[in-house]
């Protein structure tokens, strides 16, 4: 149950009723703003939780809203805020990644590539995404296609035969593949996907779980991508019709067996489990080795990774390069849609391109991810407005070792709003009904709209974003809070409470 205090309701209902009380003068609307907050922040239900919120009129740079917006909590993923915004102003809303495919050795007359396949990874999130990106080159109807689309571009250059290996570079971004600070209970699901210069499939599979027939009939599991890479034990059953859906997941820490058990209703809607994958580089090539021998291409030798972080493209002969969406679709699966991997690629590019750039220097201790950290830090400090800094362990917002406050949000909020990307940057954002925000805020007052960037975890609840009308962007706004004791859904409509407030200003000029 849902609680809200009395103090509350009736501020609600009197905003909403268009009934609440007129003031003198911009000082007391703004006074009552404060008050209101300050009230719901009080409840007893809220009691031993941290908040850290912060809004500003956009046209007159006046603080509307200030409870404790230098206190530093985690942000969950509103941190993959920091990381959008820096690589959309320093990358551009244009750049893509490229990913080399090529041969090292010679093509015969007969077709036989007297050598290996190779394929040179950089960190394209969207090889057979489950993610829609906006790009007409990503397959809508199934996620293999792409894989097929590249077996085809080498049978155009007259391959038939690889006596060869199938090989991968997978080592451009160097370190290690999970964020730090990752819980070891999160590793199994697709959210804390292993991040690789050569990714597939988000890193993950899909189990859609279908019930059976009748009552104590097996349920019917398909694997998406199909893969022989993937290993699934199951025992999941037909439950009786009315009965909740019981549905349960692991995966063994070192390999891909994977283990579904539980129930579903019969009758029921079919169900979907996502779980991450290990050593997906692997997987990757699994993926391309099956679409060449399903196009008739033979493969002699064997898949191999390579950990060097380059290649000597003297000695690749390019068959194509492959591009990703641009950096402005990447950002809305990023900040609409808050997938972690985009993130956490985005963050070592960002790296790898200062790296050459030689906008950060090199150091072999330091891997993409660092490098990356480094850029998007630097980018912070040097934006216009003071908070109390940023502790970076990951790009994406899942460590709990993030720490932000809502004044250093607000600091890219206010940035972005003056950014010649600002409309790829608000595009990118969560509205309501749509994206993270699918089922909130859908009785917005009329002629407002709301853009914003979510996060949660465990105890963990943010929301940041712009309120605009008509005219366009009115408030910039942040609200973190961390520890609460009661349900999700209570920290939730309080957020809810406080965005509807300054919703309601927004839509009466402040």
């Amino acid at each position: 149950m849902i609680r809200q205090t009395l103090s509350g309701l009736a501020i609600i209902s009197l905003l909403l009723s268009g009934c609440a009380p007129q003031f003198a003068g911009r000082k007391e609307n703004l006074e009552y703003l404060q008050y209101a907050t300050d009230r719901y922040l009080s409840s007893y239900y809220l009691k031993g939780s941290s908040w850290s919120i912060m809004a500003v009129d956009l046209e007159s740079g006046r603080i509307l809203l200030n409870h404790e917006s230098d206190r530093s909590l985690i942000p969950a993923s509103g941190m993959k805020l920091l990381t959008s915004a820096c690589a959309l102003e320093t990358l551009g809303p244009d750049y893509r990644v490229e990913t080399l495919v090529g041969y090292k050795g010679s093509i015969d007359s007969a077709g036989t590539l007297q050598g290996d396949l190779i394929v040179v990874g950089a960190g394209d999130p969207s090889i057979a995404t489950h993610f829609k990106t906006g790009n007409p080159a990503i397959s809508t109807d199934g996620i293999d296609e792409i894989m097929y689309a590249w077996v085809d571009s080498v049978s155009a250059r007259g391959i038939c035969r690889i006596n060869g290996n199938i090989e991968g570079y997978s080592g451009l971004f160097g370190g290690k593949t999970l964020g730090s600070g990752w819980e070891w209970s999160d590793l199994k699901y697709w959210f804390a996907a292993e991040v690789n210069p050569l990714s597939y499939a988000d890193n993950c599979t899909v189990f859609n779980i279908t019930p059976g027939k009748n009552t104590g009939d097996p349920a019917q599991i398909e694997i998406a991508p199909d893969s022989d890479y993937i290993h699934l034990y199951h025992n999941v059953t037909t439950a009786d019709s009315g009965e909740d859906v019981d549905l349960h997941l692991d995966r063994t820490m070192a390999n891909n067996i994977f283990s579904v058990w539980g129930s579903i209703p019969v009758n029921g809607e079919p169900q979907e489990l996502w779980a991450s994958v290990y050593n997906c580089d692997e997987y990757f090539l699994s993926a391309l080795s099956s679409a060449l021998i399903n196009r008739g291409i033979e493969c002699e030798g064997t898949l191999e990774v390579n950990s060097e972080n380059s290649v000597d493209k003297d000695q690749l002969s390019v068959l194509f390069t492959h591009y990703s969406p641009p950096l402005q679709h990447w950002i809305r699966i990023i900040n609409r849609d808050s997938q972690n991997l985009y993130a956490e690629l985005l963050i070592r590019v960002l790296g790898v391109e200062g790296l050459e750039a030689g906008i950060v220097n090199f150091d072999a201790s330091q891997s993409a991810f660092k490098l990356g950290r480094r850029r998007v830090l630097d980018w912070e400090k040097s934006l216009p407005g003071s908070s109390t800094g940023v502790v970076m362990a990951d790009g994406s917002g899942l460590s709990r070792r993030n720490l932000t406050s809502a004044s250093g949000i607000m600091k890219i909020l206010t940035q972005m709003n003056r950014s010649p990307y600002r409309s790829e940057f608000f595009r990118s954002l969560a509205n309501p009904g749509n994206g993270t925000l699918k089922d909130r805020f859908l009785g917005l007052p009329q002629g407002i709209y709301l853009s914003a960037k979510t996060g949660s975890m465990a105890r963990i609840r943010s929301l940041s974003g712009y309120i605009s009308t008509e005219a366009g962007p009115k408030v910039a706004f942040s609200i973190i809070c961390n520890n609460y004791l009661c349900e999700s859904a209570e920290a939730d409509a309080t957020i809810e409470n406080i965005v509807q407030l300054l919703a309601l200003y927004a839509k009466e000029g402040l």
